[in-house]
């Protein structure tokens, strides 16, 4: 593979800025703020940015710990680059009941920072034009705040955009992940003495429990790509006290938005039913949505030929022996796969997926820990801060970094994304809201800075 001038500043600018990526991964890791109160992950990475060139706006889409840092000319096509920081609670393994990075976003920082910095000296010394943003994202885990950028229009004008997933293949990215909706049902009853008088109460916690058993028998008439989960929030709290309040929480997944919707739908009804079995009142309200990924496979195969040209990541012996503890036991992946003949499918769900209703989103994922381990794991944990794991975010930025110079340097293949993506949205459109916010209650227990 022949690699441009630009291309070629850039493999040189990834190896020359590995010890900026650790040192910005293992700040995110050790800091292991959960979303939305990234505080520190927050200000470190922006100052960071403030002191590589870029300009930066902090508080994006209502998230204090959102930001967007942005370098750029102007002309040119406009690249996102996603850059997650939320840990995950009880998942130290510094700490017992600590938060932990058990999904690699202080990866997925490191790998985005030293993106950016990569392309914005290739472009510097070739005399490239286009703009780069590095679009601060909070709370992936919990809040999805990508859905609440989406939402206000602060992506309209972007042209392509990538993330950096953790993973434990060299891969391109090529599994859409599903569409969710989250919702609160609370039941009121009225209470009365359980042993006495029960017959004077109406029990709020059986109608969550026949809310329940309906769901259960749902299972059965949905398609094979839903899922329908869910936990007890409230419950009451005396065995001898006719429950008069009780609450759960349900999480519907599937492959399409609309496949979710009708599946939200039904719940719902089984929600009212319960409630008028068990002669209680119920209410209901959405917490929070993301969607579906639109996987481009034009984009796709671009990823796959610069991961082609850039290799996998060249891993030491002490790297590979050091991994042998964690996962299958077979050590650090070091091949790169090829891209799969057809896209495909995990229940799992990222707000990733609302990004890529709106502009063509690629990720190119890399080997950063060991092959078999479990992601949101003290195992996962331990290994995003392992030498490994930033050997494999050079490979990543790399790769990226020559994608997304050959798009610059390219315009024309930006408006050909732009089509495939169009096509494969078949005239679907994401549901706009400018005025979208997070509620603030969310962020009260933001840590105060000086």
């Amino acid at each position: 593979m022949d690699f441009s001038q630009a291309q070629q500043l850039a493999l040189a600018a990834a190896d020359r800025l590995k010890p900026l990526m650790t040192q910005v991964g293992d700040t995110i890791w050790h800091y292991a703020e959960v979303g939305p109160l990234e505080a520190r992950s927050a200000r470190y990475l922006t100052q960071l940015l403030e002191e590589n060139g870029f300009s930066v706006t902090r508080g994006t889409g209502g998230f204090p710990t959102g930001f967007i840092a942005q370098y750029g000319s102007g002309h040119g096509p406009v690249l996102a680059l996603l850059c997650e920081y939320d840990a995950l609670p009880a998942l130290s393994c510094l700490e017992a009941g600590g938060n932990g990075h058990g999904c690699g976003h202080n990866l997925f920082s490191a790998a985005a920072v030293g993106c950016a910095l990569t392309l914005r000296e290739a472009m510097e010394q070739s005399g490239i034009e286009g703009t780069l943003r590095v679009y601060g994202t909070p709370s992936e885990e919990n809040y999805g705040a990508k859905a609440y950028y989406v939402s206000q229009g602060l992506l309209d004008d972007v042209d392509c955009s990538v993330g950096f997933h953790a993973h434990d293949s060299n891969r391109v990215n090529f599994d859409a992940a599903s569409a969710t909706i989250l919702m609160d049902y609370t039941f009121h009853g009225r209470s009365a003495h359980a042993g006495d008088c029960p017959w004077e109460g109406r029990s709020a916690l059986d109608a969550a429990e026949i809310m329940n058993v309906a769901c259960n028998y749902l299972r059965e008439h949905v398609t094979p790509d839903v899922r329908i989960q869910y936990v007890y929030t409230q419950g009451g709290g005396a065995y001898n006290v006719v429950p008069d309040l009780a609450a759960t929480r349900y999480c519907v997944r599937a492959a399409q938005v609309p496949t979710a919707n009708e599946v939200a739908r039904r719940v719902e009804d089984c929600a009212r039913g319960a409630a008028l079995a068990a002669g209680c009142t119920y209410e209901s309200r959405c917490l929070d949505r993301t969607y579906n990924t639109v996987l481009i496979r034009e984009y796709a195969q671009l990823a796959q030929k610069w991961l082609e040209a850039v290799g996998a990541p060249d891993f030491s012996p002490e790297e590979q022996k050091a991994a042998l503890a964690f996962g299958n036991g077979s050590g650090l992946d070091t091949e790169i796969h090829p891209l799969p003949p057809v896209e495909g499918y995990v229940g799992g769900a990222t707000d990733e997926g609302d990004v890529s209703w709106v502009v063509p989103h690629v990720s190119i994922y890399v080997a950063n820990i060991a092959q078999g381990t479990a992601l949101h794991t003290l195992d996962a944990t331990r290994q995003m801060n392992m030498p490994a794991a930033y050997t494999a975010v050079v490979a990543q930025v790399k790769a990226t970094a020559c994608m997304l110079l050959d798009l610059l340097e390219h315009p024309q293949k930006v408006e050909e994304l732009k089509a495939a993506h169009s096509r494969k949205m078949g005239g679907l459109a994401y549901p706009k809201d400018s005025h979208r916010r997070p509620d603030p209650a969310i962020f009260s227990g933001m840590p105060q800075l000086d």
